[in-house]
């Protein structure tokens, strides 16, 4: 049984802190097995993490957070960049041909660009069902349900901006502490997501950091 946090972002997402290396320092902290760089739209932090994971001791899975023309998915064991802004059907079949894995994150919150907002009759392999970046939790319950009627694995992550947020929530597979195993281990529905809510304070930061950011880059 590993415990792996598939959802976290740094700096290479554009609207996070924290550096690959800090993360892999901050997940060994709080004892998880493993992580997923998921950052938005590229694997540079990701496989940056993979380059450092022996040092720290933690097994890095390669992935990335994509966004389509309906919503968000995340790639989980990818080995080559996926251009953004195709279709979700058409994301689905370039994860689908390096056998990797595709998670719904945050699926059904407008706002954080959920995919079953918009559409889901898609072959999905895990639906994110314990987002730690909730205030009441309602969207994780309805993703929780949608998860239990249709039989899809369910997996929970920290979608951590902010390195104290890393393992926040986090997922328990029952497989061997390897990439390939674990991403096997998920496919097969051994999965059991734990955790709980990102500290408010946290949340409150992210807000102003992108609003920051936004401003900036307005300016440009």
């Amino acid at each position: 049984m590993i415990r792996i946090d598939p959802h976290i972002h740094t700096v290479y997402s554009g609207d996070a802190r924290g550096t690959p290396r800090d993360v892999l320092k901050r997940a060994s902290h709080v004892g998880l097995d493993a992580v997923a760089i998921a950052d938005h739209n590229t694997m540079k932090g990701s496989w940056l993490a993979m380059e450092d994971s022996a040092e720290f001791g933690v097994t890095v899975v390669p992935a990335v957070e994509l966004s389509t023309s309906a919503g968000h998915i995340v790639a989980l064991g990818v080995q080559e960049e996926i251009k953004r802004g195709l279709t979700p059907a058409e994301t689905l079949d370039e994860i689908h041909s390096q056998d990797a894995l595709a998670i719904i994150p945050h699926p059904f919150v407008r706002y954080r660009k959920g995919l079953f907002v918009n559409e889901r009759n898609l072959r999905v392999d895990a639906v994110e069902t314990l987002n730690s970046r909730y205030i009441v939790g309602y969207s994780n319950w309805r993703a929780r349900k949608f998860a239990r009627k249709r039989g899809i694995p369910e997996i929970g992550a920290s979608d951590a901006h902010f390195v104290e947020a890393v393992g926040s929530s986090f997922t328990i597979v029952e497989s061997e502490n390897t990439a390939d195993d674990i991403i096997e281990g998920i496919k097969r529905g051994r999965t059991r997501p734990e955790g709980r809510r990102t500290p408010l304070p946290l949340i409150v930061r992210e807000v102003i950091n992108k609003k920051i950011i936004g401003r900036m880059r307005n300016d440009i």
